[in-house]
C-alpha cells in the first residue's frame, strides 16, 4: 500500500463514518470538530517551526498532514457523541485514544513508513499536549452548548 493511498484514506474514510451518526448529532458536534482542526493546525504548524516533528510526505496536493482534516474532526465528533456530559469518561477515553493514536499510528505506523518523525518532542509529551487540548476542546463544547440554550430561549 502506498503512502499516498494511506494518507488519502486517513483523510476520506473517517468522513464516511458520519453516515452512521444521527444528523442532529453531526450538527451538534461539527463546531467542536472544526475547533479541534483549528487548534490542532496551530499546534502542528508551531511544532514544525520549532522542529518538534517533521512530515516527509503529505497527501498531494495538501501541504498539511491529512489526518488534520480527516481523523481529528471526525474522531472528535464521535468521542463527544459517546462521552459528552460525563467529563471523566471523556477524559479517560480521550487519553486512551491519544495514546493509541500517537504511539501506534503516528510513531510506529507512520514513522516506519517515513511519513513523520518526532524530533524534539517525545510521543509521551505529544500525548500530554493532545490530552490538554482535549480538555480545552471540551470547554469549548460546553460554551457552545450554552450558546444554543440561550438562543433557543430567546426565540421561544
Amino acid at each position: 500500500m502506498t503512502n499516498q493511498l494511506i494518507l488519502w484514506g486517513v483523510l476520506i474514510l473517517p468522513w464516511v463514518t458520519l453516515f452512521f451518526m444521527k444528523k442532529e448529532d453531526v450538527k451538534r458536534y461539527m463546531p467542536v470538530g472544526l475547533f479541534a482542526v483549528f487548534t490542532s493546525a496551530l499546534i502542528l504548524e508551531a511544532g514544525m517551526t520549532v522542529k518538534w516533528w517533521v512530515y516527509y510526505e503529505t497527501a498531494y496536493p495538501l501541504r498539511n498532514i491529512s489526518y488534520l482534516y480527516g481523523t481529528i474532526p471526525v474522531f472528535t465528533m464521535w468521542i463527544f457523541k459517546f462521552t459528552y456530559g460525563r467529563f471523566w469518561l471523556f477524559l479517560f477515553s480521550d487519553l486512551l485514544l491519544n495514546i493509541f493514536y500517537t504511539y501506534v499510528f503516528e510513531y510506529y505506523f507512520l514513522g516506519s513508513r517515513k511519513i513523520i518523525e518526532f524530533l524534539n518532542m517525545s510521543p509521551l509529551l505529544d500525548v500530554i499536549a493532545t490530552t490538554i487540548l482535549g480538555v480545552i476542546i471540551y470547554g469549548y463544547q460546553r460554551w457552545q452548548e450554552g450558546i444554543f440554550i440561550s438562543t433557543n430561549k430567546k426565540y421561544e
